[in-house]
C-alpha cells in the first residue's frame, strides 16, 4: 500500500485533531485537517482526498451530513470514509450503514487501530477499483506494480501475455453476452493454469488480453497447458454448424463477410533468464513483439523470447 495517500482528517476538538494527525503523519500519510464539516466538505473538494476520517459532530454540517453530501458527487462514490465516534448505540451506526459509511473508529483514539484501519480501508478500496468489472481480476496499476516487484528482486521470472485470436470477430457475430462467457471461461482456464507456481499472478489488461506472471522454470509449463485447454475449451463456444465445420464466417475490419477460424490463445513470453529486462516499459514492448509472433502462428501457440543480450 501506498503511504503517500492523502488523509482528510475533520474534528473541531484541536486537541484530538492534532493527536490523529500525528499519528498518520508518523504513519507516512499526508494529512490535511478539517476545523468543522463545511471546512471538511471544502477541502474535499479542493484536494481530493484518498479517505476522509469525519468526526461524528461538528459545527456546521455533523459527520453524516458531510457523507450524504459527498456521496451525491459521482467522484467520491468510492472514497472510503471513516467516522470517528464517541457515540457507539446500534441505532447510529446503522443510519451511518445506510449512508454507505466504511469503518467507525471510537474515541479515544488508539494509534495502531487508526493506522491499521486506514491501511486497510485503501487497499481494499484499491483493489476494488483496480479490479477488471467482469474477471475480477487485478487490472493494468496492479499488474505494472508487480512487473516492477518482480524485477527489483532479481530473480529469474516470465511474463506471459496472452491474447485471444479472432475474438472481435467471434463478439460481432455472438454478441456480447457470448463474448462475456469466453472472457470468463478464459480467466478460469489462466487461473487454473498459473497454479503451477503457486506465486504466480494472474491480470486481466482490457478486453481480450491477460497477463500471467510467474516464476521462469514455470512458464513453458504453463504456456503449454493453456494452449492445450484452449484447443479443448474453444469448441464449445460455437453453435453446431461453425463447431462442425471448424471455422465461423464474420465481419472483418473493414465491414466484409470473412473465414474465421476458431478461438484460440497467442501468448508471447518475457524473461530475464537470457538478458536482463529493467522496466515495465521494456516488458511490455518485447511482449507485444512475441504476441504479435504467435498469433502468426495457426491456432493456439506460444513464443519464447530465445535472443540473448
Amino acid at each position: 500500500m501506498t503511504t503517500q495517500a492523502k488523509i482528510l482528517l475533520a474534528d473541531d476538538n484541536p486537541a484530538i485533531r492534532d493527536l490523529v494527525s500525528e499519528i498518520l503523519t508518523d504513519a507516512g500519510f499526508s494529512v490535511i485537517t478539517a476545523e468543522d464539516g463545511q471546512d471538511a466538505l471544502e477541502k474535499t473538494y479542493k484536494q481530493n482526498p484518498d479517505l476522509l476520517i469525519l468526526d461524528y459532530e461538528m459545527p456546521h454540517k455533523t459527520g453524516f451530513e458531510v457523507v450524504e453530501e459527498v456521496r451525491q458527487h459521482t467522484g467520491y462514490l468510492h472514497t472510503p470514509i471513516i467516522i470517528f465516534t464517541a457515540v457507539t448505540d446500534k441505532d447510529t451506526k446503522l443510519k451511518g450503514l445506510g449512508l454507505d459509511i466504511d469503518d467507525y473508529l471510537t474515541k479515544p483514539a488508539d494509534a495502531d487501530e487508526v493506522v491499521a484501519r486506514v491501511k486497510l480501508l485503501l487497499k481494499r478500496n484499491k483493489q476494488k477499483m483496480d479490479c477488471n468489472p467482469l474477471t475480477r481480476l487485478p487490472g493494468n496499476p496492479s499488474i505494472q506494480a508487480r512487473i516492477e516487484q518482480e524485477i527489483e528482486c532479481g530473480h529469474k521470472f516470465a511474463v506471459l501475455y496472452c491474447d485471444l485470436n479472432n475474438f472481435k470477430a467471434y463478439n460481432d457475430k455472438y454478441g456480447f453476452a457470448a463474448g462475456d462467457r469466453v472472457l470468463l471461461a478464459t480467466s478460469r482456464l489462466l487461473i487454473s493454469a498459473a497454479q503451477t507456481d503457486p506465486n504466480s499472478f494472474v491480470g486481466h489488461i482490457g478486453g481480450d488480453d491477460f497477463i500471467i506472471v510467474c516464476d521462469f522454470n514455470c512458464a513453458e509449463t504453463i504456456a503449454k497447458q493453456i494452449v492445450s485447454e484452449m484447443i479443448k475449451l474453444s469448441p464449445a463456444f460455437y453453435n453446431d454448424e461453425d463447431r462442425t465445420q471448424g471455422f465461423m464466417i464474420s465481419t472483418n475490419r473493414r465491414g466484409q463477410q470473412e473465414k474465421f477460424d476458431l478461438l484460440s490463445m497467442g501468448i508471447g513470453i518475457v524473461h530475464n533468464s537470457l538478458k536482463p529486462l529493467t522496466s515495465y516499459a521494456q516488458v511490455s514492448s518485447i511482449g507485444a513483439e512475441l504476441k504479435c509472433l504467435a498469433k502468426q502462428h495457426e491456432g493456439s501457440y506460444y513464443a519464447l523470447d530465445r535472443r540473448g543480450k
